[in-house]
């Protein structure tokens, strides 16, 4: 605080700035740094509109002030309080330790304000108009406030700053004809980021490799590139967590590419007009993607971590391309059904497969981390009929995938591509019958279907007497020869009667084995032996038509039955189709 007699430093100050202190000068210089316009308005706190005699002041004063270059002015412990002042000159601070607060509220510089390399307790430009802000390497013990109101109509530049505090923009507006709005690269902030509450950015927000120990909060913020990103925090670390909610807008790209965040990140009730990337990005709680509106061009998740997955499906309907993977997630809550998630998976992006060709090759590979990561989570959520429509439909696209690469080789490769037949129609038996091993219970439908159709040709086959006896006793007996005599030689004729017809009416048939169609098609697909059909009656291939085909079909049901069974207990011993 100055003492009574200010006639040296007020002449001091005249000297140097070559005209005589206007009020407010000297208000500052009486009181040790604090002054403030006489038409300010305490309840409705507005920066002067034009510069008048009674609100003007000089800069340089407070550098003079604060390196106590002013003879006889000791700056108060405060530091310097500016109200509503026409701040003229370049306040330039730079370099200047002076551990004290620097306060210019609803203030208006004519020329940004150089603050590089200073020390400061706290800086507060709230609901001031500034051109631009120089604040490279700042540290402050403090807080910074640039809220309330604040207007820059220039870069506003915090790299490399060190903030023991909150930097708070709430409410604040930033503006630029080209590159950032505000510059945050590097930066170390000891507590919490507010981009909220009707901040505007136009340019660039960076905060790429800064350290924010508390939340970044950008709820209800406005963020819009001129080119390039709108939010820009590659590679941050974030001790808190970051909120995009409750109407935040973003037009540009919003990046958290390997940003690390200690708690959630939440991006709720927002409109985005551009790319999300979050590719490689460590998310210590949730990704919360809810109420998303606007046009997302790519939602980049690729090799992305997040403890919990929260979202729906009017959100991932904005998203052109969904970018996952590598995505991993160890659980859900969401509404979503298991067919919104294979719906959202099957338009997923794709990597884009190089041709040796001359042509530009169109095809993209398939990636099926995704459907396992949602299987497994499926899975440990006790979902487990939904893990296993995931690990089915991954299968099926891993059996075209691989098909689709082997028949687009350039290279003429007979023996590849008859091999990748071969295991197509091999995959779609598996598919149709096992679910390729997720779903075993299939391969009952296909087994009874095996047995209907072999019921219905053995009974058809029997009823047109194209079966007989197989017992070799039987064939060489009397009764049988006789009715062979009789009997059709070979094929049905109009008025020939089948052996086993004219055997069916002597003695011996009584006692024999009485044919049973459906015991005998289960004989036949049973690779048992146990029931005695197969072994007591045969078809005649040589009667008939039913005849023949059953003599021959016999061999794939009996094949079939011995490849079902094999197949279904490598299914259920987990040979075939593990869950992975």
């Amino acid at each position: 605080m100055a003492g009574n007699d200010l006639s040296d430093p007020f002449e001091w100050a005249e000297k140097r700035l070559e005209r005589e202190l206007w009020p407010r000068e000297r208000e500052f210089i009486v009181s040790g740094g604090w002054a403030r316009s006489n038409d300010l308005n305490w309840a409705d706190l507005r920066s002067p509109e034009v510069a008048t005699d009674e609100n003007r002041f000089d800069a340089r004063l407070i550098r003079w002030l604060l390196t106590k270059d002013l003879p006889g002015v000791t700056c108060r412990h405060e530091g310097v309080e500016l109200w509503g002042l026409w701040i003229g000159n370049k306040l330039d601070l730079e370099e200047v330790d002076c551990g004290r607060s620097l306060k210019a509220n609803a203030c208006v510089f004519e020329a940004p304000p150089l603050l590089q390399d200073a020390h400061l307790k706290h800086l507060f430009l709230q609901g001031s108009i500034l051109p631009g802000l120089n604040a490279h390497r700042l540290t402050c013990a403090g807080n910074v406030f640039l809220r309330k109101g604040l207007e820059s109509n220039g870069l506003v530049d915090l790299a490399g700053a060190r903030i023991a505090g909150t930097l708070d923009c709430i409410g604040s507006t930033l503006s630029v004809t080209e590159g950032r709005a505000l510059n945050c690269d590097a930066a170390v902030i000891g507590a919490a980021v507010f981009l909220s509450d009707g901040f505007t950015a136009t340019g660039e927000v960076n905060f790429v490799g800064a350290k924010i120990t508390g939340q970044l909060s950008c709820d209800g913020g406005s963020f819009s590139a001129l080119q390039g990103r709108a939010l820009n925090c590659d590679s941050a670390v974030i001790g808190a967590n970051v909120f995009l909610r409750n109407g935040f807008t973003a037009t540009g790209e919003v990046n958290f590419v390997r940003t690390e965040v200690t708690g959630n990140l939440r991006c709720r009730s927002a409109k985005i007009e551009g790319v999300f990337d979050a590719e490689g990005a460590k998310i210590g709680g949730g990704f919360f993607w809810e109420e998303i509106s606007g046009a997302v061009e790519a939602l980049d998740l690729t090799e992305t971590s997040v403890s919990r997955l929260t979202d729906d499906t009017a959100s991932w309907a904005c998203v052109e391309t969904a970018k996952l993977s590598g995505f991993r997630y160890d659980s859900i809550q969401s509404d979503m059904t298991v067919q919104d998630r294979l719906a959202l998976l099957a338009r997923k992006g794709e990597r884009t497969l190089t041709s040796p060709t001359t042509k530009p090759s169109t095809r993209r590979d398939f990636d099926p981390q995704p459907y396992s990561q949602l299987a497994k989570v499926y899975e440990s959520m006790g979902h487990r009929i939904d893990a296993a429509k995931v690990r089915f439909a991954r299968d099926e696209r891993l059996m075209w995938a691989a098909f689709a690469r082997a028949m687009a080789q350039s290279k003429p490769d007979t023996f590849g591509k008859g091999t990748a037949i071969l295991s197509l129609i091999w995959g779609r038996i598996y598919r149709d019958t096992f679910g390729f091993g997720h779903a075993p219970f299939k391969a009952l439908r296909t087994a009874l279907l095996i047995l209907i159709a072999t019921w219905w040709l053995s009974d058809q086959t029997y009823q047109r007497g194209e079966f007989a006896p197989a017992s070799p006793v039987v064939l060489t007996s009397a009764e049988w020869l006789d009715a062979s005599q009789q009997g059709c030689k070979a094929q049905q004729v109009e008025g020939c009667t089948m052996p086993l017809q004219l055997w069916e009416q002597s003695t011996a048939y009584r006692d024999y084995e009485t044919f049973s169609p459906a015991l005998y098609a289960l004989d036949l697909f049973l690779p048992l032996d146990t029931l005695g059909q197969e072994d007591a009656w045969a078809p005649s291939k040589d009667r008939g038509a039913f005849g023949l085909t059953l003599y021959w079909a016999r061999w794939a049901v009996q094949l079939s039955g011995w490849l079902l069974l094999a197949t279904a207990a490598a299914v259920f011993t987990g040979v075939l189709g593990k869950k992975d």
